[in-house]
């Protein structure tokens, strides 16, 4: 399977730095590939949803996507040295867990008004077993209210790179596909708001889920010629 080069666009020279630190270790340790970052819009507001199977997983999007991306962390992990600094340059910003946090949710939409591109994990915590839960109100009521592009991603490898008890990460194959912006249209004619936020919520799930039974089909060669991987291009 051939790899192409893409150019990553930022004009921040930290997170240009950083994205070069993760690009290179994530091609040494994953040999990371990209699928469908064409779909992201390069520029305006955009929302990108995702799985959420390990730790790292949002600094392996960031390092697979091709703009500079804001993203939610558990507030408890800027507790951590080294990995504070990493995901702070990254643009992480933190999120308490268990209750809806209006400041997190808050400075989400400001940041998608502002014309960011903002990733998110619609579950709120890392899944079992590859097995896909349910959107968490937080993520339907973002995506509900901020009126810019949602885009699903799929990331595969992580869980096995470094597993939920793991202290340390591993070799471990690993890529990342960005699906086309999700369609909510006959949805946000819905007049019940909550109605309308579930089944954004279920939308969502539906949107990553098809993205993962692709990439399973794929890998087991039910299609004869998978679209190209794109290699990521720290320069």
């Amino acid at each position: 399977m051939q790899r192409r080069k893409y150019s990553f666009r930022t004009d921040q020279p930290v997170y240009r730095r950083s994205h070069r630190i993760t690009t290179f270790f994530f091609n040494a340790l994953g040999k990371l590939e990209s699928y469908g970052s064409e779909n992201v819009p390069m520029q305006g507001g955009v929302l990108l949803v995702s799985n959420h199977v390990s730790l790292p997983d949002p600094v392996i999007i960031g390092t697979a996507a091709n703009r500079e991306l804001h993203y939610m962390a558990r507030h408890d992990v800027f507790r951590i040295p080294g990995l504070s600094w990493l995901i702070t340059a990254l643009n992480a910003y933190p999120v308490h867990r268990g209750a809806a946090d209006r400041a997190a949710l808050k400075h989400t939409l400001s940041l998608l008004k502002m014309g960011k591109a903002v990733l998110i994990f619609p579950e709120g915590t890392r899944g079992v077993g590859g097995v896909l839960g349910k959107a968490l109100g937080g993520a339907s009521f973002i995506a509900y209210r901020a009126n810019v592009p949602t885009i699903p991603v799929f990331l595969k490898g992580a869980e096995q790179m470094m597993p939920r008890d793991a202290k340390w990460l591993k070799p471990a194959k690993l890529s990342v596909t960005f699906g086309q912006p999700i369609d909510f249209k006959k949805i946000l004619g819905i007049v019940d708001r909550r109605e309308a936020q579930r089944r954004i919520g279920e939308l969502i799930m539906h949107s990553i889920a098809k993205l993962r039974d692709k990439q399973e089909h794929l890998q087991k060669g039910v299609k004869s010629s998978p679209p190209n991987p794109k290699m990521i291009d720290p320069s």
